[in-house]
């Protein structure tokens, strides 16, 4: 716990400079058809697909919700990939047959920053975003944020958080915090929002807390 403890501690000196090693964006997609059958005929080749992204270790974490198209039920996946900007996340995502014949659309793209923690149990998975609030000295931002990261390392050891990422956030002053983000397994999206409460930015009321629904965890085989 303590070589885990000092690494930490580093990651948040290095992010509060600013600067990021790599950068992870989360993806939603969306279906953008009513039908269903052309859909499956083009499943085969978008799995064929998808897996060299996989291979290549570019996708992170990925996740499958239950969705629908003309009220049919279907499975819609969520994931985190690896890019250098939103726009290399459609360029990459734009070879995917899906994609290519305009059955799915990109809903909606988010930076997250950093992946530093993982755990694949197959439960519920809710994404809870943490984003400070502009009045908070950056003195009292460390040393929150010093408490909840080691709070996170906790919760993912007692199998509550399965991924975790960390990201920078520029203020309206123009200082830049680390910022982060986590998956908790929870029954719901009031759950998810009750267990972000263990952290310290929520309790004190520094933070706001955004959370949405992932699905389950699919463990990556590459």
């Amino acid at each position: 716990m303590k070589n885990k403890y000092n690494v930490l501690l580093s990651g948040i000196a290095f992010l509060s400079s600013g600067t990021l090693f790599a950068a992870d964006f989360g993806v939603e997609l969306a279906w953008n058809t009513d039908n269903v059958q052309e859909v499956m005929d083009t499943m085969s080749e978008q799995r064929t697909a998808f897996g060299k992204l996989v291979e290549n270790g570019e996708i992170k974490d990925m996740f499958v919700a239950d969705s629908n198209i003309d009220g049919k039920p279907i499975k819609l996946l969520r994931f985190v990939i690896e890019a250098d900007s939103k726009q290399e996340v459609t360029d990459k995502l734009a070879n995917l047959p899906l994609y290519q014949k305009e059955l799915i659309k990109i809903e909606n793209v988010r930076p997250l920053g950093s992946k530093w923690l993982d755990n694949t149990p197959v439960y519920n998975n809710y994404g809870v975003i943490f984003t400070w609030k502009d009045q908070i000295e950056p003195l009292e931002i460390d040393r929150v944020l010093g408490i909840d990261l080691q709070r996170v390392i906790s919760l993912n050891q007692a199998g509550l958080v399965t991924s975790s990422y960390i990201d920078t956030q520029t203020l309206d002053n123009g200082t830049v915090r680390p910022v982060y983000s986590v998956s908790f397994l929870a029954n719901n999206a009031q759950h998810a929002r009750e267990l972000s409460k263990q952290f310290e930015a929520v309790n004190l009321g520094y933070a706001t807390v955004e959370v949405q629904y992932l699905g389950h965890k699919l463990e990556l085989a590459r």
